[in-house]
């Protein structure tokens, strides 16, 4: 049975623990938690093992919480990168729209508009 972690901490004792970071550093193999790389990522999902983990940071100041924060810009009104691109693209549909609306109204009442 795996456990995502939802905080970011240190192994302080375990064993056979095994972690996949895929979701974060895209490694495709799970990763051996030890002594030597005792470093838990929280997003991460913890497929074996088991052990004590000493928990040093949560929410916004996590690996996870970090990545969040920078992607919605945390609800200040910043606009995403994603967001600006689809703005601009929306504006671009809306003027070609409104000109060839106003063609079309000028072409067909042109014929009835006869100027002498």
């Amino acid at each position: 049975m795996a456990a995502t972690i939802s905080c970011d901490g240190i192994l302080l004792s375990g064993e056979g623990v095994k972690a996949d970071e895929s979701a974060l550093t895209g490694e495709p193999m799970p990763i051996s938690k030890s002594a030597e790389k005792p470093f838990m990522i929280s997003g991460t999902t913890i497929n074996a093992g088991f052990g004590k983990m000493l928990v040093v940071a949560v929410g916004e100041h996590s690996i996870a919480g970090k990545i969040k924060k920078s992607v919605y810009n945390d609800g200040e009104g910043g606009e995403t990168p994603l967001f600006q691109k689809l703005d601009k693209m929306a504006n671009s549909i809306a003027y070609l729209g409104m000109s060839a609306a106003l063609w079309c109204f000028v072409a067909k009442n042109g014929q009835r508009l006869r100027l002498v």
